[in-house]
């Protein structure tokens, strides 16, 4: 049984695509990952793929007897960002990109997340989002400033706290989930155009081939406002 589907495409009002895609076995682990490179900022789609690139990079030869799961993820995601802020030079000054990632066996996934790329667990009855958005607007909800109903009109609903490549110092979130049923982890071009309800019919209704081009046809159909990008783990338990 296919466990792993990935798609991305770049919308209907970008030029160019700044998201990056990683699906991987690491030893005994399944390795997923989302990068989106920062709209408005230079070389985006380079942030992406060299955070991508490096984050992969130290995972190599370090996942399997690894004694802490969540601390070599999280010294990879420091690598990830090392590489970014080298990279950014000769024109490239203030890339950056989001984050989240995966590694998954057994059942079981520890996830990683920068910024507002998201990750989701499916069944067929539930959609239960993982990780929290690292922006200002969530910031100003957990202070109380804001009531979450307020999020999707705030102007600066699209503000990152944090993100790949614009600190010397990266602090990503870390999270331990059973995921028997399906890991989806998205750029935010899915979620800002398509609601929850509608991305848990896409996935439990289909293939995963079938379920990740479901999801880019819908975000494209609902607006397309930005890169859309998608990857699927299901567990075949």
């Amino acid at each position: 049984m296919t466990r792993t589907a990935a798609g991305s495409d770049v919308g209907r009002t970008r030029d160019h695509n700044e998201d990056d895609l990683l699906v991987t076995t690491v030893g005994d682990w399944t390795v997923l990952a989302v990068a989106d490179g920062m709209g408005g900022h230079r070389a985006g789609d380079v942030a992406s793929e060299t955070a991508l690139d490096g984050f992969e990079a130290a995972l190599d030869g370090r996942l399997d007897g690894a004694d802490d799961v969540a601390a070599t993820l999280t010294a990879a995601v420091e690598t990830a960002n090392d590489r970014v802020r080298a990279a950014a030079t000769d024109g490239r000054e203030g890339m950056g990109t989001t984050l989240v990632a995966a590694a998954v066996r057994d059942g079981e996934a520890t996830v990683v997340n920068v910024g507002d790329s998201r990750a989701y667990h499916v069944t067929e009855t539930t959609i239960d989002r993982i990780t929290v958005d690292q922006s200002v607007v969530r910031n100003l909800i957990e202070e109380g400033v804001i009531d979450p109903e307020a999020a999707d009109d705030h102007p600066q609903r699209h503000v990152l706290a944090q993100a790949l490549g614009t600190s010397d110092d990266v602090d990503p979130d870390v999270y331990d989930r059973s995921v028997r049923g399906t890991l989806l982890l998205c750029s935010d071009g899915l979620t800002e155009e398509v609601p929850e309800s509608a991305i848990k019919a896409a996935v439990v209704d289909a293939s995963l081939d079938g379920a990740v081009d479901r999801l880019v046809d819908a975000a494209n159909e609902n607006g397309g406002s930005d890169n859309v990008s998608v990857v699927l783990y299901r567990d075949p338990a």
